[in-house]
């Protein structure tokens, strides 16, 4: 920093930098975020000021710099002095630049994709997922963006889910369980646990906060016909249903099903949930889907002269979804597994037979904040820039 001053009248303090240009650094602000340990806990990197105990109109007596304009010191009332590392203060700029910057950093970078995604099938490494933190990071980075990738040679043994899981965070329970078997049962509580065609959906709907990512893991396959798995990118085909059909796009994301689920598994249970189909972030693109013939429930909180067009609407969208351009299809194979953003990619069955074999898959899940935090920490622990764009 080559020189600091109060601005009275905009109430901020002005720092011009050695290399050039200025920053401003509102009084309030400033007092607010103190790095003392009076007013800052270093072991909890947590903020001890209060604000039942801030004063929003207070003003510094005077400000310098020191140590060679490395830090800013200000004096505020009664005494107090705070230090400000200036790589802080510049991580923290209020410039239009710098906002727009760490704006960048906040926004999803999503790749749509379609059927074509059959030719370059994003892939991982098991061995590598759980040995190599570079390898699990580049792993959560397509999942993050893509929303779909491949994991192959996992052992065809049950707790793999798991085991790629602890690599992240751990899992998340529900009420299947912390993995569950998705196998032929003679009494399903689920379409999962038959033979029958399941279609595209998005998984546990009727949870308030349902799980960011599934993980399905063939442990043995069908030498029979059929259980292919499908996939389809909801964002995509909620774009492409917007452009051909503003008023179905516009209903799907504006009216809401209701989702439900009761049964027995490892307790007693029934899920309720309420949910746009299409849902829309506070710039109006498309964040996520919740879609899941099996799991809406027949009672519809619409008046039932919005009923008709409603279904339209969702067949709409629904017929989008089965297009073959945008319809992935393959079967996998013992020792692959599938991770898949749930909000997102929808996936579904073919019905199959069991011919002299079994079909056994273990499946699991876990959110979308524990990835995103395992990925910050492994961006800095091996000191992944990113890249100019």
């Amino acid at each position: 920093m080559g020189k600091a001053a109060l601005n009275e009248a905009a109430r901020m303090v002005e720092v011009e930098w050695s290399d050039g240009g200025v920053s401003r650094f509102p009084y309030v602000w400033l007092r607010d975020n103190c790095q003392c340990p009076q007013c800052f806990n270093p072991d909890s990197l947590s903020r001890r000021v209060l604000m039942n105990d801030l004063d929003v109109n207070v003003s510094p007596v005077r400000v310098e710099l020191q140590a060679k304009g490395s830090l800013l010191s200000v004096e505020w009332p009664q005494g107090h002095e705070s230090q400000y590392d200036c790589h802080w203060l510049r991580e923290r700029c209020f410039s239009p630049q710098a906002l727009s910057e760490r704006e960048r950093d906040w926004q999803k970078r999503t790749q749509l994709w379609g059927a074509e995604l059959a030719h370059n099938l994003p892939k991982a490494d098991f061995p590598a997922i759980l040995t190599d933190d570079r390898a699990l990071h580049d792993f959560l980075v397509v999942l993050d963006s893509v929303g779909l990738v491949l994991v192959q040679n996992v052992p065809c043994d049950v707790g793999q889910v798991e085991r790629l899981a602890n690599r992240v965070a751990f899992l998340k329970p529900t009420s299947y369980g912390l993995e569950f078997e998705v196998v032929k049962k003679p009494k399903p509580n689920d379409l999962a646990y038959t033979t029958v065609k399941i279609g595209l959906h998005t998984d546990l709907n009727y949870y308030s906060y349902r799980p960011g990512v599934q993980m399905l893991h063939c442990i043995e396959q069908t030498r029979g016909e059929g259980g292919d798995n499908s996939l389809t990118d909801g964002i995509n085909a909620a774009y492409q249903l917007k452009k051909e059909n503003p008023d179905a796009f516009r209903l799907l994301t504006t009216l809401k099903v209701n989702f439900y689920c009761t049964g027995v598994d490892l307790y007693k249970f029934f899920f309720r949930q309420r949910r746009n189909v299409i849902s829309l972030n506070d710039q109006g693109e498309v964040q996520s889907v919740s879609f899941s013939d099996q799991a809406r429930d027949s009672i519809l909180d619409l008046p039932a002269d919005q009923v008709q067009p409603f279904y339209d609407a969702l067949k709409a969208f629904d017929t989008i979804m089965y297009l073959p351009r945008n319809c992935l299809r393959f079967k996998m194979a013992a020792g692959e597994m599938i991770a898949f953003d749930n909000t997102r990619s929808l996936h579904g069955r073919s019905a199959y037979s069991l011919v002299d074999s079994t079909r056994h898959l273990q499946g699991g899940y876990f959110d979308w904040d524990e990835i995103y935090s395992r990925m910050r920490v492994l961006k800095v622990d091996l000191g992944i820039k990113d890249k100019v764009t």
